[in-house]
């Protein structure tokens, strides 16, 4: 009888501690939003490679992405962009059109869609010029009207909510 009145109050006192433990939950999720976003910050050396992963958050299924990006040429070349681990992988369409300092990655597929959640929708590879100085500048989106930064619906018209942007400081460093 002493060892079951033991059993006893240790269950007693375990689920006691997990009622205290999750009492507090008042903290709801973050809620999802329309966003893209890049590291905060990323520092290279003159002729180092880094990469910058693209990520978005989408509150509703896309069925496309549009990302421009402007990125200083004169300091950095682009060497390639990929859609490994992307949440967009199973799109038919996912383009990079590049020209001097501007970047705008896409996807498309009226047969495919990203649910909502968070993650990846590619990889940049850059290289730091072996002549650049030191110095700071930011990775960010632009105002191209052509491809501007959009997430279309299932449907493929723009969504409500268009999405924010969070650019990246690059530090160039020797």
């Amino acid at each position: 009888m002493f060892r079951f009145g033991g059993i006893f109050a240790t269950l007693f006192f375990l689920i006691g501690v997990g009622i205290i433990g999750c009492g507090d939950s008042s903290s709801e999720p973050e809620k999802i939003t329309n966003r893209v976003y890049l590291p905060e910050k990323i520092q290279a050396a003159p002729g180092e490679f880094f990469t910058v992963p693209v990520n978005f958050d989408n509150a509703v299924s896309l069925s496309a992405i549009n990302v421009p990006l402007l990125f200083p040429s004169s300091l950095l070349r682009l060497d390639s962009v990929s859609f490994q681990n992307s949440r967009a992988s199973q799109f038919m369409f996912k383009e990079v059109f590049a020209k001097a300092d501007t970047i705008s990655i896409g996807v498309v597929d009226d047969s495919a869609a990203v649910a909502t959640g968070r993650g990846l929708l590619a990889t940049i590879y850059f290289m730091v010029r072996p002549t650049a100085p030191d110095t700071t500048f930011l990775l960010n989106t632009f105002d191209y009207p052509l491809l501007p930064l959009s997430f279309y619906d299932l449907q493929l018209n723009p969504v409500t909510n268009a999405p924010t942007f969070k650019a990246c400081q690059v530090t160039i460093k020797e």
